[in-house]
């Protein structure tokens, strides 16, 4: 029994679940002087702004952003984390800093511009896509610490 434990725990870690979603886009997150007071990341212990990042432009990696589900709401502990998201269609991935709630239990809100590296330049003409997304462990793929 314990062995299964640790197993089950280990494997965690190594390789996050997937989980099945959409994504879709909005253009708040494309503009780089976008301040980060005006998302749920913003202030506080586990903030953006608070981690030096003032503008949306500042997060490595943007317009990699996007609001995620694991980000319930103001000074979430998983805000700055990073997130692989791939197309269900294409199997193309990209990789995203969660910056904002995506008020929607499961979904992914990206800036258009990351839609479109995700669809191969079809956010406008698709809008929302299935994907599967994992929170990874690590910020690495996103340029975060």
């Amino acid at each position: 029994m314990k062995f299964s434990v640790i197993a089950a725990t280990l494997l965690s870690v190594i390789a996050p679940i997937a989980s099945a979603s959409t994504a879709a886009w909005d253009s708040v997150y494309d503009s780089p002087s976008t301040s980060t007071l005006s998302v749920a990341c913003s202030d506080g212990a586990n903030g953006l702004w608070t981690k030096g990042y003032k503008k949306l432009g500042d997060i490595p990696r943007f317009p990699n952003v996007a609001a995620v589900p694991t980000v319930a709401g103001w000074n979430s502990p998983n805000c700055g984390k990073c997130f692989s998201i791939t197309y269900t269609v294409t199997g193309k991935t990209i990789y995203v800093v969660g910056v904002d709630t995506s008020r929607s239990s499961g979904d992914f809100v990206l800036s258009k511009a990351a839609l479109n590296t995700l669809t191969g330049g079809l956010a406008d003409q698709l809008g929302r896509v299935p994907v599967t997304w994992s929170q990874l462990a690590s910020g690495a793929k996103c340029g975060m610490p």
